[in-house]
């Protein structure tokens, strides 16, 4: 809200830095495991949680809020850590991650739940923008597909111990802890970070964009409920869906105009006139988000429900998408330095991602373990060369003093991505539930209540209504992943209009971030 002094030019670090780089990067990485793991950590305990709370019918909920404020939370801190030091905006964001985990592990009502997953997600997508900026800014852009090409492996990483670890402390300790296992992490994270983390003064100040700051959460919020009612809560035409659409629209009208006249705009109109930077924006919008994030929240409900895995169980299947996804996503982090591989690297990701999801869509109940390893395998490969590519293409298409609210709008549009996807996947899925339920079972007959329906207690129907029931996933399942198909075609799409060799910085800009990464003595 104030203005700061005139920005200096980055002066020489006090005192060599590369010794401590090891000690930074992990305390980088303490920050990025649960800031990704959380995104999916709760998908293989959300039966027992609905089943705990009472609230199967808002469990899209338990992911979808966490997804939005972190949207929010991208755009947000993008902006503000080039305006005020990225140091002080990263500890913010640990601070604010740490209270949403421990409110979410001590909540009692699934609506304390999702009030808590709210402020998590804030925190996560501060946190999560905040640190891909720090590497933007010690790492010169020649250099840092490879270094994204790392962390992008952490993702998967975390992805896979967290449904693992999710289903196994759910089993043994409760599904509370882990939420609460965050806790000594990111703890010791702000400890590095504090102590460790020495950046150049490039801090500019000026004036915050609450104005547009406020537009864009609105207008997010307006889509992710209009998509997540329709169709499910409440009917397509109800005035509730209806007045959802009609507040997004005019949020974004209000979000064109101010941004246009915003001194610091939290999502610069510049970046919408490069095509490069807008084909991102939507790969990531509907590959790394949409369908990613809807894909790993809701198949551990097809394997628990469907082929009788555990929580522990469900979370080691996915074993077959991320591994493939870590592999694949170091493999293209060294592959894309040169120029003209990004585009190759992105319509291949969308098309695998794409041929993926449609075979998903075919499993039923009698789908074998190992064809449907095979082909959350084949999701896994296209979701390793989406991973980082097309962040790493956006803030090499940005000007030095925009990298970190370019950094913040791409994964803005992941995450609004992926609370769309998985509040639309959500509500497809639970009405194609209720729906085959009530076509299947007679209205005289006693129905099982699907908003409280948990492993066990599926477990304990009669034979013909587990039939049912299972059938009733399968369908809801199938119609999720045809969903995703069809986003997986419109990705594809955007890939090939990606300019080929479109990610050299324009006016110098790669000269001021090597100046950067000189300044702090970083060599990647």
């Amino acid at each position: 809200m104030s203005n700061a002094p005139a920005p200096e030019a980055p002066p020489a670090a006090a005192e060599p830095t590369a010794p401590r780089l090891p000690l930074i990067i992990v305390s980088l990485v303490l920050a990025l495991v649960p800031v990704q793991l959380d995104g999916l950590v709760a998908a293989t305990a959300v039966p027992t949680i609905a089943g705990e709370l009472g609230g199967f019918d808002r469990i899209a909920w338990i992911a979808t809020a966490f997804l939005l404020t972190m949207a929010i939370g991208t755009v947000l801190a993008g902006r503000l850590g080039d305006m005020f030091g990225r140091r002080t905006m990263l500890l913010v964001a640990l601070g604010t991650f740490f209270v949403g985990s421990l409110g979410s592990g001590v909540s009692t009502s699934m609506g304390e739940l999702v009030g808590s997953r709210a402020v998590q997600g804030l925190g996560a997508g501060m946190t999560f923008t905040t640190l891909l900026a720090v590497i933007a800014d010690v790492v010169p852009p020649e250099r840092r597909s490879r270094v994204m090409g790392l962390l992008g492996a952490i993702a998967p990483v975390s992805m896979i111990i967290g449904p693992w670890v999710g289903g196994v402390i759910t089993e043994s300790l409760g599904w509370r802890w882990i939420f609460l296992l965050n806790l000594p992490l990111v703890a010791l994270s702000i400890v590095g970070v504090a102590t460790l983390l020495h950046l150049p003064a490039r801090a500019r100040g000026g004036r915050i964009d609450l104005a547009g700051l406020l537009a864009v959460s609105v207008a997010s919020s307006g889509v992710v409920l209009a998509v997540t009612w329709g169709g499910h809560e409440y009917a397509w035409a109800s005035w509730q869906v209806l007045g959802a659409v009609i507040v997004a629209i005019v949020a974004l009208v209000v979000l064109v105009v101010v941004e246009r006249r915003a001194e610091n705009p939290v999502l610069p109109p510049t970046l919408f006139r490069n095509r490069a930077v807008v084909a991102s924006f939507v790969v990531v919008f509907l590959g790394t988000g949409a369908i990613m994030l809807g894909t790993m929240n809701y198949l551990p409900l097809f394997l628990q429900l469907v082929q009788g895995r555990s929580a522990s169980s469900s979370g080691l299947l996915l074993l077959p998408m991320l591994l493939p996804a870590i592999a694949t996503a170091v493999v293209t982090g060294a592959w894309t330095s040169r120029p003209e591989r990004f585009r190759t690297a992105m319509v291949a990701g969308t098309a695998l991602l794409t041929a993926g999801s449609a075979l998903m869509a075919t499993m039923d109940a009698g789908t074998s373990a190992w064809l449907t390893a095979a082909f959350m395998a084949l999701v896994g490969v296209g979701v390793g060369l989406l991973f980082q590519t097309p962040t790493v293409l956006v803030q090499n298409s940005a000007p030095a003093d925009e990298v970190g609210a370019a950094t913040g709008a791409a994964g803005f549009m992941r995450m609004i991505g992926g609370a769309v996807g998985v509040g639309a996947f959500g509500a497809l899925f639970s009405s194609t539930l209720t729906g085959y339920v009530a076509d299947h079972v007679p209205a005289a007959q006693s129905r099982p209540d699907v908003t409280a329906l948990t492993p066990e207690a599926l477990a304990g129907l009669p034979a013909a209504l587990r039939s049912v029931v299972s059938g009733a996933v399968v369908a809801g399942s199938s119609a999720l992943f045809w969903a995703a198909t069809a986003a997986g075609l419109i990705a594809v799409v955007a890939a090939v209009f990606v300019p080929r060799g479109a990610t050299a910085p324009a006016d110098g800009d790669g000269a001021a971030d090597q100046s950067v990464a000189e300044a702090v003595r970083v060599d990647a």
